[in-house]
């Protein structure tokens, strides 16, 4: 397998040769993104009530969840959980 050093030497090669101005907009914008990523998993957005940071991809994939739940319909009404509670 061959060492990050020469993954990213490899990654410069196939750069390179690339000439059209479209290919070069698509590697400037595929580098802007992997930057923000980056970012963004180191980006502190809030604290927990234990003092925890929560990062912004933390919240990000938490929201994903949550919305893909929503869409799918697993979830538990507030209501529903209330008659739940009750049985407890």
């Amino acid at each position: 397998m061959p060492t990050l050093e020469e993954r990213k030497l490899a990654l410069i090669r196939a750069i390179i040769p690339l000439d059209r101005e479209e290919d070069i907009l698509e590697m400037e914008a595929a580098a802007a993104e992997l930057q923000e990523n980056i970012r963004a998993r180191q980006l502190v957005i809030g604290y927990r009530p234990s003092g925890t940071t929560v990062l912004k991809q933390q919240f990000l994939d938490r929201l994903r969840h949550t919305l893909h739940d929503l869409k799918h319909d697993e979830f538990v009404t507030l209501s529903d959980f209330e008659q739940r509670a009750a049985d407890w």
